[in-house]
């Protein structure tokens, strides 16, 4: 009897049962990892939703903190101004005591408590006297509290504590525990997931909640916190149809490929060539965007690291003779001097193109623990004579004992110089005599403030947010590049500060540069 049992040939090719085994193999092997594929791109979605989601809650809390702090500013007002009443021997008036439950001033006296549907707020007027204020939780968050939803979203306020873990309260005044929401505070987190059973605990249905959370400094009130806690119930219901679809999808594939064979399995490869086609071209288009914000400042960039490389071998060879002349005319002292003032000049352009070079390779600038004023009067001494030529005044008005800042001194008078040659330039073209310039130096809380003011055309608003774009200029093209504002951003920016520009309501423009107090050594790098 012949049998009908297939083998492999003589040239080693398979015979058809083998190539139908490996073939279906194939397409479930396929089938399998397109559900491997499906199933981690729906993880990963889900993922980038909730992520999503956290940060508008973290928004939306940060927006009612915004609320919350403007209301209580007024509070602090009214307790202030009902103390200077009573220091003159006034009534308070009833439109002072009536948007609040209690208002006492007293020197030694306990305040008013605070009841389950209000806190209490006590703000210091001076030494010996204080006001207690009793605010309704409705009140304070009359503004949000439309915001709410019952059974998806909720907004809890915690005042300041004395002692312990913050409490929350809801805005019906009800005192809440949440430990996950305590626990998120001291850690300093924006945003927070709360399990079910805490979610339960706050009136939300029994699924994963999200909560973003806003911090509010009060000053002299305290701090508060201001959570917004919404259910995750809706977003995990799409997640979890998602990854059904995604299972039906690939049930209907497998079915398919199995059904047609070759036929769904070209198909297949089709289709797996488009989606990588259109991948590529997604990478591609956010590629170009990436390119497109990148190219003025690469093109800043390389042109900033080909002047610098041009300027490095004249600058040598003007150093050089200089030093030479220095020692031929060692007997003349007005000659010298003036030579050694070219060569300190020389060294000084040497030291701005070294950290030109650094910036541009993405290197940080040596730094140095400095006064403010050492900044502003190395700017000065650079831009008197321009100053001078324009007839434009240049005044300065700085802080005595400001705090020092840490950062490159050449660089730091350059970003000044480069603010007040702006300056000087706006006041001469429509000022005549009459351009004044001015720079400004002050402690803000965490940082020092360089303010360069000058009286002249004035910027507009909409300029004023492309002036520190590189190549950006409103002068001709023969008076200005547009290089000048982008390179004091950047040295600003590398020294941890920042640049702001903005017309003045009186007339002008001010440019503010804000570097960080230096910490001292304990913080130091």
């Amino acid at each position: 009897m012949l049998s009908t049992r297939h083998s492999v040939d003589p040239l080693g090719q398979l015979t058809p049962p083998r190539q139908t085994r490996l073939l279906i193999g194939s397409m479930l092997l396929t089938v399998a990892l397109i559900a491997a594929l499906a199933f981690w791109d729906s993880e990963r979605q889900a993922e980038a939703t909730l992520d999503d989601f956290a940060q508008e809650q973290a928004t939306l809390a940060s927006s009612v903190a915004a609320d919350l702090g403007n209301r209580l500013l007024g509070a602090r007002r009214d307790a202030l101004l009902a103390a200077e009443l009573l220091l003159q021997g006034q009534p308070i008036p009833p439109r002072l005591r009536e948007p609040y439950l209690a208002l006492q001033v007293d020197t030694g006296s306990e305040p008013a408590a605070a009841r389950g549907d209000s806190i209490a707020i006590t703000v210091p007027v001076d030494a010996e006297r204080r006001v207690s204020l009793l605010i309704s939780l409705d009140q304070l968050l009359s503004g949000v509290r439309h915001l709410e939803r019952r059974g998806a979203l909720l907004l809890l306020l915690s005042p300041p504590a004395a002692a312990g873990a913050p409490a929350f309260y809801t805005t019906e005044g009800k005192r809440l525990g949440v430990a996950v929401l305590s626990r998120a505070l001291a850690e300093g987190q924006t945003a927070v997931v709360v399990p079910r059973q805490e979610a339960a605990l706050l009136g939300l249905p029994a699924r994963m909640a999200l909560a973003g959370l806003a911090r509010l400094d009060g000053g002299p009130l305290g701090t508060f916190y201001v959570a917004a806690v919404s259910s995750a119930l809706r977003e995990r219901d799409r997640n979890r149809w998602a990854r059904w679809r995604a299972v039906l999808g690939v049930l209907l594939a497998s079915g398919l490929v199995l059904a047609f064979g070759g036929v769904a399995l070209h198909t297949q490869r089709k289709e797996l060539e488009m989606e990588r086609a259109l991948a590529i071209a997604d990478l591609r288009r956010q590629r170009d965007e990436r390119l497109l914000r990148a190219s003025k400042a690469a093109t800043m960039g390389t042109l900033a690291l080909g002047i610098t490389h041009e300027l490095s071998t004249p600058l040598g060879v003007i150093t050089g003779r200089t030093e030479q002349l220095l020692s031929r005319l060692a007997g003349d002292e007005r000659a010298s001097r003036n030579l050694q003032a070219i060569l300190d000049q020389a060294h000084h352009i040497g030291q701005i193109i070294r950290g030109f070079l650094s910036l541009v390779r993405g290197n940080h600038p040596p730094t140095e623990p400095m006064p403010p004023s050492l900044v502003v009067q190395g700017a000065v001494a650079l831009v008197e004579h321009r100053f001078a030529k324009a007839g434009v005044r240049l005044a300065t008005a700085v802080a005595e004992e400001l705090p020092l800042v840490r950062g490159d001194l050449r660089l730091l008078e350059h970003a000044l110089v480069n603010l007040l040659l702006n300056a000087c330039d706006a006041c001469a073209a429509c000022r005549a005599d009459e351009g004044l310039v001015e720079v400004v130096v002050r402690a803000r809380p965490g940082h020092i403030e360089f303010a360069v003011l000058d009286n002249g055309a004035g910027i507009s608003p909409a300029d004023a947010e492309r002036a520190l774009e590189p190549f950006f200029t409103t002068k001709p093209a023969e008076e200005g590049t547009g290089l000048g504002l982008a390179i004091a951003q950047e040295i600003v920016k590398n020294h941890s500060g920042e640049l702001h520009l903005f017309p003045r309501p009186e007339g002008g423009t001010c440019a503010t540069i804000h570097l960080p107090i230096w910490q001292g050594d304990a913080h130091a790098d």
